[in-house]
């Protein structure tokens, strides 16, 4: 079994994987203020408590967009394992041909989204990965990665409205269950759900216009379950373990047989 750790700007995801098979997956807040001991020790207790037989480990692959934060975590994973961690990045093989102005722009995430993308699902093949951002890759029939589309994810979209109304509040992003509401709780929930489902509908028919056929769909991250249900479009896979598969498959691919 390996570890494969996915630190996104709001939480940190662990999982274990044998075979390809997620067998148990945890996460934690991420805090920049944290240090590599403080993360080892939590993660620790947090690997303990949800599957106490998590060693021993073949290895531990870490995919990273908050750069501030990914040496200190790759530190608190080596203390925790003992073992040397991969981090996804330059040098590492990932499969993926991309073919972007700056490949080196790409983030991690959206490169192990598109690995697993490719490996479970027919091509073309369109990711959408709702967390912090709302962050949307294309691979085109042809394997190659074309491009994508990074839009504010869910908490991002209410903080900036509660913060510049002074007459609106937070609210808990909830579907109300009716598009048109009569109080004022329930219209943000609205155009907050089902907006971001809109907007996701309108963006994927868009990207299949301009790849000039239909894709799969898969969609994964925390906000996920909250959304893609509101979707008009009804073939959109839900895939809550998308990137760690994926992680997984890059640490296959950099073993030596």
């Amino acid at each position: 079994m390996i570890l494969t750790v996915d630190l996104s700007n709001s939480r940190i995801t662990l999982a274990g994987v044998r075979d390809g098979n997620i067998r148990f997956s945890c996460q934690i807040s991420t805090v920049k203020t944290r240090t590599a001991d403080e993360y080892a020790a939590l993660m620790g207790l947090l690997l303990e408590r949800n599957c106490a037989q998590w060693r021993p480990l073949e290895g531990c692959i870490l995919s990273s967009v908050v750069p501030e934060l990914t040496l200190v975590l790759r530190q608190g994973l080596e203390r925790l394992t003992g073992q040397s961690v991969m981090v996804v990045g330059p040098g590492v093989k990932t499969g993926l041909n991309i073919r972007l102005d700056d490949p080196s722009e790409l983030g991690s995430d959206f490169v192990a989204a598109a690995v697993a993308a490719q490996d479970r699902y027919p091509l073309p093949v369109i990711t959408v990965d709702m967390d912090t951002a709302i962050g949307m890759g294309v691979t085109d029939g042809d394997g190659r990665y074309i491009g994508g589309v990074i839009a504010p994810g869910i908490m991002v979209s209410t903080a900036a409205l509660t913060s510049r109304a002074s007459l609106l509040h937070n609210v808990v992003p909830q579907a109300p269950g009716h598009i048109i509401c009569k109080n004022t709780d329930e219209c943000m929930r609205s155009g907050i759900i089902y907006g971001a489902a809109a907007m996701v509908d309108g963006l994927l028919a868009g990207m299949e216009e301009e790849l000039g056929q239909s894709a799969s769909v898969v969609a994964t991250g925390a906000w996920a379950e909250a959304v893609i249900p509101h979707c008009r479009r009804r073939d959109i896979h839900l895939d809550r373990d998308l990137i760690h598969r994926g992680l997984w498959l890059i640490w296959k691919k950099n073993q030596k047989h």
